[in-house]
């Protein structure tokens, strides 16, 4: 799945690019800005109140004055309407398309007033803004496009890894391996660790494969022994029915290993049926029934109809066996009720419940609810969660508001 994330490396990076840009073309047009507004004050207002009160001090003085071109010297009655009601001071004034700026002196009981013509100076003004404008926007139209093809080929190597990773592509096979930069570090590492997970799981597949492999032989010697028990001891009720408790468990324990020697596998291998999960959990509550002994508890299953399912028939009965004997164990009273839909099964107990403290790592290995005088080796659930892995089944905890547990097996659709 490649990443279209908001918040995508390659998005970062083009935004990291493009904020540069944006805050240097902002710098620049805010210097012009300032140059151009600086320059004015220098070479206009500054020259222009200086020349007024030159011009104002030949006139005071009764001496000949000479005006640069579009200037224009105005004393009380002369000086036009349009002056006359501006306070001293220079000021910029426009009169229809004509743009002015105007020094207003009182001096001497006279009132006066010298203009200058700066239309062209202020078209130009203008023009430069217009260029600084356009070139601000060229230049972030330009920093979008170099920072998008920029962002994509730095984060090229970064995805070609991440899609070889995602791919499952054996160690050796990963890009960027001697690359003498720090992806080629990452790739690197990325291959090292999952070199050492992959030989982590095929020791473990090997291991449970052997444990599974040596445990069927003994099992199977106390089959045959409590097969041959039950026939010698076909006149005696009662060590009749030892044996076959014997017979009835070693079963059990073999159709176990047999589920464990599955799990071995790759999921993809296993292979399955269609199996009837209404006989499967009538058969567990059989076998069930021996916890409960004298416990005030009954078992409530309730179907629609026969449900069947794709499953191999020992990774079913292990996820579903230890479900219903956790209720069972650990209702002292009350109901384990179980219910059967073709898209899940739910099992409810009304026990002590799951503490707080472990239900967000319940389905992981070794957790346990220590003030629970129950206390298991912490592998039932993990077990169950990694059947239901396997068979592409999801499980879930709720924790209903009368106390207890209740634990929902979702199905694929068939």
């Amino acid at each position: 799945m490649k990443m279209k994330s908001k918040q995508s490396l390659r998005r970062r990076i083009a935004g990291a690019f493009i904020l540069m840009a944006f805050i240097l073309c902002s710098f620049f047009s805010l210097a012009s800005y300032v140059a151009v507004e600086m320059a004015e004050a220098k070479l206009i207002d500054h020259n222009l109140d200086k020349l007024t009160n030159q011009i104002i001090g030949q006139y005071l003085s009764k001496q000949e004055y000479e005006l640069p071109p579009d200037m224009n010297f105005y004393v009380d009655d002369d000086i036009p309407e349009t002056f006359r009601k501006l306070p001293n001071g220079t000021h910029e004034i426009e009169i229809g398309e004509t743009r002015f700026h105007v020094v207003v002196r009182t001096m001497n009981a006279h009132r006066f007033a010298l203009s200058d013509d700066t239309t062209d100076f202020e078209d130009t003004e203008l023009l430069i803004f217009s260029a600084v404008t356009a070139g601000f926007f060229a230049s972030m139209l330009l920093s979008v496009l170099l920072g998008l093809t920029s962002s994509k080929l730095i984060i090229a190597p970064v995805t070609a890894l991440a899609e070889a990773v995602e791919r499952n592509d054996e160690p050796s096979k990963l890009p960027s391996l001697d690359t003498p930069n720090e992806i080629g570090t990452l790739a690197r590492a990325f291959a090292k660790r999952t070199d050492q997970l992959q030989h982590f799981l095929a020791d473990e597949r090997l291991f449970t494969g052997d444990v599974s492999h040596e445990l069927r032989t003994p099992l199977t010697i106390v089959l045959g022994a409590a097969e041959l028990l039950k026939v010698q001891l076909a006149e005696s009720p009662e060590q009749l029915a030892v044996a076959e408790r014997i017979r009835r468990v070693a079963a059990e324990a073999a159709e176990r290993v047999g589920a464990l020697l599955l799990l071995s596998q790759s999921p993809e291998t296993l292979g399955g049926s269609q199996l009837s999960l209404t006989h499967l959990i009538e058969r567990e509550i059989e076998r069930c029934q021996q916890l409960l002994g004298d416990k005030p508890v009954q078992i409530v299953f309730e179907d629609a109809g026969d449900v069947w399912v794709y499953a191999r028939t020992e990774l079913a009965g292990v996820a579903i066996g230890n479900l219903l004997r956790n209720a069972c164990q650990y209702t002292e009273q009350g109901t384990v009720k179980i219910v059967l839909t073709p898209q899940q099964l739910t099992i409810e107990d009304n026990g002590p419940g799951i503490p707080e403290n472990v239900r967000e790592r319940l389905f992981e290995r070794f957790v346990r609810g220590k003030e629970n005088p129950y206390v298991g080796s912490g592998l039932g659930l993990a077990i169950v969660k990694r059947v239901a892995d396997h068979l592409a089944w999801k499980i879930e905890h709720e924790a209903p508001e009368n106390g207890g547990s209740r634990f929902i097996l979702t199905f694929p659709a068939n």
